[in-house]
């Protein structure tokens, strides 16, 4: 169903995740997460940088929250 676009019944959470119903041209309705569509905002990552930095700033603060973690003798 690539390259479709279909009508969406309802937006919700449903099993952890953010999921849509939309309704098949057939008149069934399917469950889908929400990020196999292009519902979901582009990430700054790929859209503004272009795949040019090496690293992500959410996971360089993650790194960065580890290893004052292991500092203080939390461990990771």
């Amino acid at each position: 169903m690539r390259g479709c676009l279909l009508p969406q019944v309802v937006r919700k959470w449903l099993w952890g995740e953010e999921r849509v119903t939309v309704e098949l041209p057939d008149g069934t309705y399917r469950s889908i997460p929400v990020a196999w569509t292009d519902s979901v905002p582009t990430d700054p990552y790929i859209s503004v940088g272009g795949g040019r930095s090496l690293f992500r700033v959410e996971d360089l603060m993650e790194l960065v929250r580890m290893i004052k973690g292991s500092e203080e003798g939390g461990g990771m």
